[in-house]
């Protein structure tokens, strides 16, 4: 049975690029897509996703307040998608509950993000950890 993705972007040429990109795997299966946190919020419990992808900046609560409101009301696994490598910008997405944070422009490291993310682990993109020095623990974090 695939793993059903919800996608949080407001950009829509990102939005479509990205349904297009998942829809190559088998095993996944895009079940809704959002343009901002409000509308993401409205749909996302009929939607019922395995996974939510949230773009860091959206118009109006940001991607993080999402990402904590999603860990609040329903705990599913949230990956961070993201132009912003800094430090600070991915302590903030894990301490509001993210378990991934991909660096966009890396499509591979997203599909490997989902899977990390689904096993219970946190997954930062290639580019991050080497950036940031970082190796997780046994634990995934």
């Amino acid at each position: 049975m695939p793993v059903r993705v919800y996608i949080v972007e407001d950009h829509p040429i990102m939005r479509e690029t990205l349904q297009d990109y998942l829809a190559l795997e088998t095993d996944l299966e895009i079940c809704g897509m959002a343009e901002s946190a409000e509308a993401a919020s409205e749909a996302l419990e009929a939607a019922s996703p395995g996974v939510v992808l949230v773009d860091l900046s959206l118009p109006g609560r940001s991607g993080l307040e999402l990402v904590q409101e999603i860990q609040e009301r329903w705990g599913t696994p949230c990956v961070i998608l993201s132009g912003h490598g800094e430090r600070t910008y991915v302590g903030r997405a894990l301490a509001c509950g993210a378990r991934g944070y991909v660096l966009k422009g890396n499509p591979r490291d997203l599909r490997l993000a989902i899977a990390h993310v689904l096993e219970g682990e946190i997954y930062l993109s290639s580019t991050l950890r080497q950036k940031l020095d970082y190796e997780p623990d046994a634990r995934g974090a």
